[in-house]
């Protein structure tokens, strides 16, 4: 399974950074996770068609993370596509993206697939996506608004998705976390609703975890003197991300 990271800057963006989000291929289908910048562009350099998306998952309705779904959805419907594609939100944002999907007119291009919307309860574990070696559950982040993060297991192997928030002690708790996608908003100094990659080094027991990929990166922060200030033995397990950047699991 190989996940591509197709943005990694935080809301205000990034010179060479999108928004955070990133896909999931497993085989030939692929899952989304929220969806930022240039989607359409960012598969064809991928060599991946719209066709082979089959599902979206939004682990919250702030507009850096939804953004670009009308350009996925109309490209979809210019490729003919037919498949239904499912769209997975808390309940609590389930009026705001039927209320969307009815402000772009989707029904009258028209599109020809479903759109099939399921909702997920936040404020607890749910179990998304169980295939026969991958298993996708959310679990609460400690953000603004109904948020989740996402644990992702495929064969033996466990990929943790932090999403925005504050250090959350659901992760710190895990037993072993083979690789943490975790937000740094900032480098050094805490914001509200966030984490610094400062507080990710003092917070989560890395011994635990085997690499650490730092997303939702502002432009102007010191990253590499925070890195720089660490025993080799931590420095070695953090990357910051990169817009298309892979990660195998």
């Amino acid at each position: 399974m190989e996940i591509t990271l197709l943005g990694t800057a935080c809301a205000v963006g990034g010179m060479d950074r999108d928004n955070t989000y990133f896909l999931i291929q497993n085989r030939e289908d692929c899952t989304m996770v929220d969806v930022g910048g240039s989607p359409l562009s960012k598969l064809a350099k991928l060599g991946i068609s719209v066709h082979q998306v089959k599902e979206i998952i939004f682990t919250h309705f702030h507009i850096d993370h939804v953004y670009g779904l009308p350009s996925l959805l109309w490209g979809m419907w210019l490729a003919g596509r037919t498949k239904p594609l499912i769209i997975y939100c808390s309940s609590e944002n389930e009026v705001q993206l039927k209320k969307w999907l009815e402000v772009i007119d989707i029904h009258q291009w028209p599109v020809l697939f479903e759109v099939q919307i399921h909702k997920y309860a936040w404020r607890t574990e749910s179990l998304l996506i169980k295939e026969e070696e991958l298993m996708i559950t959310t679990f609460p982040s400690l953000h603004l608004g109904p948020t989740v993060g996402l644990k992702i297991q495929y064969k033996d192997k466990v990929l943790v998705y932090s999403a925005d928030t504050e250090p959350n002690s659901w992760i710190k708790e895990q037993k072993q976390i083979d690789i943490m996608i975790h937000e740094a908003t900032t480098a050094e100094r805490p914001r509200v609703n966030h984490t610094s990659l400062q507080e990710i080094i003092n917070y989560y027991p890395l011994e635990r975890i085997d690499q650490v990929v730092a997303v939702h990166l502002t432009d102007t922060e010191p990253y590499d003197r925070v890195l720089d200030s660490q025993v080799i033995a931590i420095k070695d397990k953090i990357i910051i991300g990169f817009d298309f950047m892979k990660i195998n699991l």
